[in-house]
């Protein structure tokens, strides 16, 4: 699974792959786990959506030119935890 969100820097899609070391220590259904990690890595408020890792093109030659459009199964990530800012040592946030 990966998510795709409007990189607001560049104006374009944004996708994170998360990696599976990171994802094992997550307790939870993959989709959970999935969200947590829009919630520690995208700013607060950012739409996003969790896909299938074929969803995106598999040619990527124009890939800076790929844009978020935003689909049905669209969510907004939220503030983490006081004890997930302080697991992850974000103290700028607590």
């Amino acid at each position: 699974m990966k998510i795709i969100f409007h990189h607001a820097e560049s104006n374009t899609l944004g996708e994170m792959s998360p990696a599976p070391q990171f994802l094992s220590t997550l307790t939870g259904t993959e989709e959970e786990k999935m969200i947590h990690l829009a919630n520690k890595d995208l700013p607060t408020g950012t739409k996003y959506e969790i896909v299938a890792d074929d969803y995106l093109p598999s040619d990527r030659t124009f890939r800076i030119a790929w844009e978020y459009v935003a689909g049905s199964d669209e969510k907004t990530s939220a503030d983490l935890s006081a004890e997930d800012l302080a697991k992850y040592n974000m103290k700028e946030n607590l």
